[in-house]
């Protein structure tokens, strides 16, 4: 791995992808998980959590309520980022948050490049029944808590690995 990698996972509070409400990432350095990042995130106003999407990830309201917003969290999370080369299962998602949530708060910064666990596996794993996070993780023996923004970003992030390896 001559380039640097970092895994990252986001859940929103609604339909809309700028409603980050948690974000996970996980370091890649010398073939596994170097570091971590977690961290609670304030949507925006007028994009509270959904009770539909509390009962998926498990976050509500009244836990975000204190949260920085993405805005105050991004010099953390950039930092954290730094130049690595993002990593997500079904990446166009996670790209997707994170580019609705910097335009959201106008943020004009190079955005990261991304690549996606889902088609590396398709072509690592080709036979297997399909390649959900979940999926993947049974295979490979990674301990999962889905859909907990970290766990999430820490196993796409040992897929990445087990891929390359």
């Amino acid at each position: 791995m001559g380039k640097n990698y970092c895994a990252i996972d986001f859940e929103t509070a609604c339909h809309s992808r700028a409603s980050a409400c948690a974000i996970g990432a996980a370091r890649i350095r010398h073939g596994g998980v170097s570091e971590s990042f977690y961290s609670l995130i304030k949507p925006p106003a007028g994009m509270e959590i959904l009770p539909f999407f509390t009962s998926i990830h498990g976050i509500g309201n009244d836990q975000v309520s204190s949260a920085p917003t993405f805005r105050e969290l991004w010099p953390e999370l950039k930092a954290f980022l730094g130049d690595d080369t993002l990593i997500a299962h079904n990446a166009s998602f996670d790209r997707g948050v994170l580019d609705a949530v910097m335009a959201y708060y106008d943020l004009r910064e190079k955005r990261p490049a991304f690549e996606c666990t889902v088609t590396i596996a398709r072509n690592r794993w080709p036979k297997l029944p399909n390649h959900k996070l979940n999926t993947l993780c049974d295979y490979l023996g990674i301990e999962l808590d889905h859909p907990e923004a970290l766990s999430d970003a820490v196993a796409c992030a040992r897929i990445f690995v087990a891929a390359l390896g």
